[in-house]
C-alpha cells in the first residue's frame, strides 16, 4: 500500500469539506440561523454551532447579537411560533396609540432600567428603590448582551439575555449611546440599537419599552470634542425616536428638562460637563412620573 505524500494536507482538505457539508446541513435544517438572512460558507454555521455547544447552549440561548441557534430544531413547531407572532403583531398594529400620563412612584415597582453611567446615577440618586437596574459604567449598545450586568435568580451575575429569560417586567427603560460616539458609524449604531430593542421585545413581549434619548453634554464639552458632541447626539436621538410606535415602544427625552435652551446640557446640572449632579436626579424622577403609560385593561 502506497503512503500518501501529504497526509496532513489531505486531512486539512477533508476537514474543510466535512465542515462545509455539516454547516450547510445546519443552515438548511434551520438549526443555525443568522438574523441578517445572508448565506455564508458552511464552516461559519459549523463554528457557531460548536461555539454554542461549548457554552452549554439551549433553545433559549442566543450566544451572539445576530445569531440564533436551535440545537433541537426538529422539536420546534414553527407554524405555532409564526401564528403566535402574527397574532401579537396584529394586536399591536390595530391598537390605538397610548398617551403619556402622570403616575406615582409605585408605577416603577415592576420597571427595569438598563444603561450606562447615567442609569447608574439614576439608581443611586433618583429614589426609585423598588425598580430593578441592570446598569454599568461604560456600557454600550455593542456590549449590551455580552457584559454580565444583571443579578440572576441565584444571586450570581449574568448577561441581560439570561436575566430577561428568568424574569418578566412591566416596563423597561433603555439609555445607552454616549460611549458609542466615535465608535463605528451612525448607521451601525442605529442598526445594533434596533436589533437590541427587538430582542428585548421578544424576551419581554408584555413589557412597555421606553427608549430614552441620549443626554446632552455641555456646550464647552460639545465644542471641544470631535465625537462626543451635541450635533452627533441629536442625530442619534432622532434615529432612536423612530423606533417608537406609541403602542408598546415609546420615546422619551430627558433633555427637555436639562437643556440650556440651545441644545446643550445646562452647566448648573453637571459636575463634569457630561454627568448629572446627584441632587439633580430628582427632576429625572419627576419627568419619568409625568411620562407614564397605562394601557387599558382588556375586558
Amino acid at each position: 500500500m502506497k503512503r500518501l505524500k501529504y497526509p496532513l494536507l489531505v486531512l486539512i482538505v477533508f476537514s474543510i469539506i466535512l465542515s462545509e457539508g455539516i454547516g450547510q446541513y445546519l443552515r438548511l435544517s434551520k438549526m443555525v440561523t443568522l438574523a441578517d438572512k445572508k448565506i455564508y460558507p458552511g464552516t461559519v454555521y459549523s463554528c457557531l454551532y460548536l461555539k454554542d455547544l461549548r457554552k452549554g447552549g439551549s433553545k433559549k440561548d442566543v450566544p451572539a447579537a445576530n445569531t440564533h441557534i436551535h440545537p433541537d430544531a426538529d422539536a420546534q413547531n414553527p407554524q405555532n411560533d409564526t401564528e403566535h407572532k402574527n397574532t401579537n403583531e396584529k394586536d399591536i398594529e390595530t391598537a390605538e396609540p397610548l398617551p403619556f400620563t402622570t403616575v406615582d412612584a409605585s408605577y416603577f415597582d415592576d420597571a427595569l432600567f438598563i444603561g450606562d453611567s447615567r442609569m447608574v446615577g439614576l439608581h443611586d440618586y433618583a429614589g426609585l428603590e423598588r425598580a430593578t437596574y441592570y446598569a454599568e459604567v461604560g456600557l454600550t449598545i455593542y456590549s449590551l448582551f455580552d457584559d454580565e450586568i444583571a443579578t440572576l435568580a441565584d444571586g450570581s451575575m449574568g448577561t441581560l439575555e439570561q436575566a430577561l429569560t428568568q424574569k418578566q417586567f412591566g416596563k423597561i427603560y433603555l439609555m445607552v449611546g454616549i460611549n458609542e460616539l466615535g465608535t463605528g458609524t451612525r448607521e451601525k449604531f442605529f442598526d445594533t440599537y434596533r436589533q437590541a430593542v427587538e430582542r428585548i421585545r421578544q424576551l419581554q413581549p408584555n413589557a412597555l419599552i421606553f427608549v430614552q434619548g441620549i443626554l446632552y453634554v455641555t456646550e464647552e464639552r460639545s465644542k471641544s470634542d470631535a465625537y462626543i458632541n451635541n450635533p452627533n447626539i441629536m442625530q442619534r436621538n432622532s434615529d432612536i425616536a423612530t423606533l417608537a410606535n406609541q403602542k408598546n415602544i415609546f420615546y422619551i427625552d430627558v433633555n427637555e428638562i436639562y437643556s440650556d435652551g440651545r441644545g446643550n446640557l445646562s452647566t448648573e446640572y453637571t459636575f463634569d460637563n457630561a454627568h448629572l449632579k446627584g441632587a439633580c436626579y430628582g427632576q429625572w424622577r419627576t419627568f419619568l412620573m409625568e411620562h407614564g403609560v397605562v394601557p387599558e385593561q382588556k375586558q
